[in-house]
């Protein structure tokens, strides 16, 4: 939990983000700054870094919606931070924690300047890792 927050930030894993991708209630916010949001993101996702989000960017986001914030990977915890941010103003939110990495590492569909194994290895210093067999 973080400090100060009321309870537990709600989060979603990648499964149940991958079932809900496609619906149109569901916004997913990259809260990286610009630069990495081009390199590499989720396919369809909004660019909000957290520092324009806290800023007053949060009130561009549909109450309607059921808000996604995620940055790069379990790592990052500024996905927890937008999140229990956003929580605070009364939206629908949760944090995908697994980022960037791990929609990547899955082989889910993303955009940018950069392939998603070419951004791994830019990163982290691998390919994606093979899938099970």
């Amino acid at each position: 939990m973080l400090r100060g927050a009321r309870g537990p930030v709600k989060s979603i894993s990648i499964r149940e983000l991958r079932e809900e991708f496609d619906s149109t209630d569901v916004v997913v916010v990259n809260v990286l700054a610009p630069p990495a949001f081009e390199k590499i993101r989720i396919k369809g996702s909004i660019s909000m870094p957290r520092m324009e989000l806290e800023a007053g960017r949060w009130r561009e986001l549909d109450r309607s919606k059921k808000i996604v914030v995620h940055c790069s990977s379990y790592e990052c915890g500024a996905s927890k931070a937008a999140a229990e941010f956003l929580e605070a103003k009364g939206y629908d939110v949760f944090a995908y924690e697994g980022g960037v990495k791990e929609w990547a590492e899955a082989d889910l569909p993303m955009e940018g300047t950069v392939s998603p194994s070419q951004y791994l290895i830019d990163r982290y210093g691998r390919p994606r890792p093979p899938s099970p067999s």
